[in-house]
């Protein structure tokens, strides 16, 4: 294993993007390099596409070198780009000219197990087996039975032996615990013991490393798996070494998403963003967006967004979340979905797409949306939601957006039905007068409700002129 010895945990490094970026921000791009044969290189090239679409940031899937599982979150080297995708120069080269273009760059990183042949396990393996106790031994979790259970007094935020299982070693002669079989290679991923101060001490080297390079944020992967970590343990091994560097964005994956309440990786966790599961768990088929288009009743999103969205903002983080799968449906509902994404409050994230395959009018009707977020701060994941009644809430949702700091508040309205409808919007008790469509720039001076027409699955965000603060 490469060893990386950081000077101390403080930065010197200044972030050049604005304060707290991740909360107006547009989108995100998350390409799957390995998986899909590309290189970094492709992906500096490509940064001029991705921000002419409208998106300010990248997060760079499992950089480090390593094998071919989870599309290569299994690491041999946490200090070496995987050689798959390119060198440090390649990854340093991209950071740069993402930074020329005001564009953010994130690191997706696996924290919690390793690839099988990761020198420190197999160190552990012939230290285990010759009964001495090393550093390296204590890093990973053994038994002599693969009968032991471990304990879960942090559940469901820290799961421990959830759903895993003792692997014999003839290495090490012993058990090792795995929780990730590894779905590629037929071999099986040693799981990190966060309970070791030695790895607690790496894990800091680790992010110290990367962070240094002048990235703009972490995501952690799988953090609810990691094995005896508990909340001081995860400050100050992961979070209070990213929040040391300078105005940097970082996310638990998977944090949410196990019936555990969200907010506590904020408040005790130190990160500042969980992605929505509320709205989106694709391991349960959960996908709110989606059923709300198909049954064209968009009520259960505002419940979804109130029990957790607008409860990890109120705690000071963001939310982001991919949009909907409707591959299948229609362009309009297609482009619904992403209206919706884009509008109620979330950090757009989008996983695995080259875009080279999209349909012009659906690059072109995304490109417009991410547009609208850029100019206005309001539609973005940072602010407040506050949903206002429309003749059929049942069919139709309607709301004003606040931006965090001061700024234009807007309405957005959204037609969830297949057909073209008229609607009205009630704007009693608003104080709203002036509604300024942002795109035609047309004028609505209204009353007590505003009515129009939209077409099928289609949606409509105003400016709010002339009017005193809700």
């Amino acid at each position: 294993m490469t060893t990386y010895v950081g000077a101390s945990m403080a930065s010197s490094h200044h972030s050049t993007m604005p304060r707290r970026w991740w909360e107006t921000a547009s989108a995100l791009s998350r390409p799957y390099l390995k998986a899909h044969g590309q290189t970094l290189t492709d992906l500096t090239d490509r940064l001029t596409d991705l921000q002419s679409l409208g998106f300010d940031a990248i997060e760079v899937f499992a950089p480090c070198k390593g094998g071919i599982c989870y599309n290569g979150l299994d690491s041999i080297d946490f200090y070496e780009v995987d050689p798959a995708i390119g060198t440090m120069t390649d990854f340093q080269r991209l950071v740069a000219e993402a930074h020329a273009r005001g564009m953010a760059v994130i690191a997706f990183l696996n924290l919690g197990y390793a690839h099988e042949q990761f020198p420190a396990f197999l160190k552990a393996c012939d230290d285990m087996r010759a009964g001495v106790d090393s550093p390296e031994a204590r890093m990973f979790v053994w038994s002599d039975t693969g009968a032991d259970v471990m304990q879960k007094p942090l559940a469901p935020h820290f799961l421990n032996d959830s759903h895993g299982n003792w692997r014999w070693n003839d290495r090490a002669q012993k058990y090792f615990w795995v929780k990730w079989e590894g779905e590629k290679g037929g071999y099986h991923l040693p799981q990190f013991n966060f309970g070791d101060p030695g790895w607690q001490a790496e894990v800091r080297r680790i992010l110290d490393f990367w962070l240094r390079i002048g990235i703009d944020g972490v995501v952690i992967d799988a953090v609810n798996w990691y094995i005896d970590c508990n909340w001081a343990i995860a400050r100050s091994s992961m979070t209070d070494v990213i929040n040391g560097f300078d105005n940097q964005f970082s996310q638990p994956e998977g944090a949410g998403g196990f019936r555990d309440d969200p907010v506590p990786w904020i408040r005790e966790g130190g990160f500042n963003c969980v992605m929505d599961y509320a709205i989106k768990l694709w391991w349960e088929g959960v996908d709110v967006i989606r059923d709300a288009i198909h049954s064209g009743d968009p009520r259960p999103i505002e419940a979804a967004l109130r029990g957790y969205r607008d409860r990890v903002v109120a705690a000071g983080g963001v939310c982001y979340i991919d949009t909907p799968n409707l591959r299948d449906a229609t362009l309009a509902a297609r482009l619904l979905g992403v209206a919706t994404v884009v509008t109620i409050g979330e950090l757009l994230l989008d996983i695995g797409d080259d875009h080279t395959d999209w349909p012009p009018d659906e690059r072109r009707a995304v490109t417009v949306l991410l547009a609208a977020r850029r100019q206005y701060p309001a539609l973005c994941a940072g602010g407040t939601r506050t949903q206002l009644s429309t003749s059929d809430d049942h069919r139709y949702y309607a709301f004003v957006r606040t931006p965090r700091d001061d700024g234009m508040r807007l309405l957005v309205v959204l037609n969830f039905q297949p057909g073209a409808c008229e609607l009205s919007v009630d704007l009693r008790g608003t104080a709203i007068t002036r509604l300024e469509d942002i795109w035609t720039h047309q004028v609505h001076e209204v009353g007590d409700s505003l009515s129009l027409t939209l077409p099928s699955y289609g949606y409509g965000i105003y400016a709010i002129r002339c009017s005193s603060q809700q």
